[in-house]
């Protein structure tokens, strides 16, 4: 008896450190005075959109000081993406330049 208990108290364990649980966007640097709009970082894929008053490159900059290298980035239209592998997490952030503000969009998958 005491012994499924036990079992029942260890599965609970399980579920409260599931990467699930716990995750959020805080392995994710951002830069100074991000406006931020949305973010959903409760489970994965977890979501982070704002406006900062930097241009597009410096935002760029930003990250590859912050990240490192890209795995790979993409340009479509004027967005530009990035691709970052960090231990079991995958970082997509897109950058897009409106007038004086750049929107950062992020996505971290597992």
């Amino acid at each position: 008896m005491l012994s499924k208990y036990v079992s029942a108290l260890a599965m609970c364990g399980l579920l409260v450190l599931s990467p699930f649980t716990y995750a959020d966007l805080s392995s994710v640097p951002k830069p100074d005075n991000l406006d931020i709009r949305m973010q959903l970082d409760d489970e994965y894929p977890m979501i982070l959109t704002g406006f900062v008053r930097l241009n597009a490159q410096q935002v760029l900059n930003f990250y590859f000081d912050k990240l490192g290298d890209p795995t790979n980035m993409v340009e479509e239209i004027g967005r530009q993406t990035l691709f970052f592998k960090q231990t079991n997490e995958t970082i997509k952030i897109s950058v897009y330049q409106q007038n004086d503000w750049t929107e950062i969009s992020i996505m971290v998958t597992q």
